[in-house]
């Protein structure tokens, strides 16, 4: 007997849910803007965590690390609301 495949929703019926969508109170003030930036070094492995405003502000402090070869560097960012 075969398997009976689950229903998926159509791609636009999810989208219209989401014009909807309220966040899940998870605790965090709507007006935070502070987020956490990761600097992480993928020859060495070595991450780096700050705390700036925006990306703008998140670059300035990358800068004044002044690290050497940048394209060893990405920048990742835990946002403000996200699920824990």
């Amino acid at each position: 007997m075969a398997k009976k495949k689950k229903k998926n929703k159509e791609w636009d019926e999810a989208i219209d849910n989401l014009e909807n969508y309220e966040h899940e109170e998870c605790g965090h003030s709507e007006d935070k803007t502070n987020n956490v930036y990761m600097f992480h070094n993928i020859k060495h492995d070595l991450h780096l965590f700050i705390n700036a405003d925006n990306y703008e502000n998140a670059m300035m402090k990358f800068d004044l690390c002044n690290f050497i070869d940048r394209k060893n560097w990405k920048i990742f960012l835990e946002c403000g609301h996200q699920p824990a």
